[in-house]
């Protein structure tokens, strides 16, 4: 018997959920820009939008919009644990309880990131595996962008939770194209034996992801210091969330400490073609160019930009989201595991 063709309506366009609430950058500004945007693609995503009435009421949205109209507001100075007890119909609560119950396929926020971390472990299971999740992003390098985790989840981790993120993070680009994404534990020097005793045991314990791995490509190829992470030898860092918090917000500062000496350069504006290379350094280096920190671990997915993200961070994680969804992330870590 002949199978039936799969129509365009049987395939699923991503139902991604936005948190306009608690970040530095106002919510009808973000409103503004996910609805002016132009969403392309065969099947572009379906846009759920957490805010107060007064946002909705600011920026008119068009009709395949899902508003959502909550009463609450996460703030960076909330407490997370008393945010997440006490404001019941925050955007952050209702978005993540949405996602618990299957009413959109991922979340995103940027605002409180304790919060964030405390609702989403208190309403989601934990995928199989994993004991705690992480935080991870893309920063880019020489070649390709490389996922780091964890980047501030988690202060302190064992061995064990450093062989469960480089797993996560292997899955993570395997649903970005890569096949075979190699992995690095950022530390103080390149031999076994450097760092803390929790590192080098780690080191031992990140030579099991070697055993399936083809003999002259191993997955595993060991410590990294931050001075080679942007050589683009890796595709996978493995830190744990103080120092990879760390080492990403000032990664982000030199960035933007060099981009703005080099648009100040006076005189060497002569050189032909300087301000094109400079503005395309700056969209290579810019964090609103990538999708924001995903917090894997949780079985869904979930978003979180940056506090003073700009309306194009959210633009490119919405995006960024969709791709998760279309590439079944989380059937990819739970295989990985």
């Amino acid at each position: 018997m002949q199978k039936k063709m799969k129509s365009n309506e049987d395939y699923h366009r991503p139902r991604i959920g936005i948190d306009l609430l608690g970040c530095e950058t106002p919510p009808d500004k973000l409103l503004k820009a996910i609805v002016s945007h132009t969403w392309e693609g065969e099947y572009p995503p379906v846009l759920t939008i957490f805010a107060t009435k007064d946002v909705f009421e600011n920026v008119p949205t068009p009709e395949d919009f899902h508003c959502h109209v909550v009463t609450e507001e996460v703030t960076m100075e909330d407490d997370p644990l008393l945010a997440v007890r006490r404001k019941k119909d925050s955007s952050m609560a209702v978005g993540i309880g949405k996602l618990k119950t299957f009413e959109i396929d991922a979340f995103i926020s940027g605002g409180n990131s304790g919060a964030l971390l405390a609702q989403t472990k208190i309403s989601l299971p934990m995928l199989p595996g994993i004991d705690r999740p992480a935080f991870l992003t893309l920063i880019p390098s020489k070649l390709e962008p490389i996922a780091v985790l964890d980047v501030g989840a988690n202060v302190n981790v064992k061995a064990e939770n450093l062989l469960q993120f480089a797993k996560m993070g292997i899955a993570y680009q395997k649903t970005r194209g890569l096949s075979h994404p190699i992995v690095g534990l950022l530390n103080i020097g390149e031999e076994k034996k450097k760092g803390t005793p929790e590192l080098r045991k780690a080191y031992e314990i990140l030579q099991t992801l070697n055993e399936d791995s083809p003999i002259d490509a191993p997955t595993f190829i060991g410590n990294i210091e931050g001075r080679s992470v942007f050589h683009g030898n890796i595709d996978v860092l493995i830190t744990d969330g103080f120092t990879g918090n760390v080492f990403l917000k000032t990664s982000e500062g030199i960035a933007g400490f060099v981009l703005e000496q080099m648009e100040n350069l006076g005189p060497l504006e002569v050189i032909p073609g300087i301000r094109s290379i400079i503005a395309a350094l700056k969209h290579r280096l810019s964090y609103a160019e990538y999708p924001g920190a995903i917090l894997c671990g949780a079985d869904g997915i979930v978003m979180k930009c940056h506090g003073e993200s700009p309306p194009e961070a959210f633009i490119n994680s919405i995006l960024g989201a969709s791709r998760l969804v279309k590439n079944s992330f989380i059937e990819k870590i739970k295989t990985e595991l």
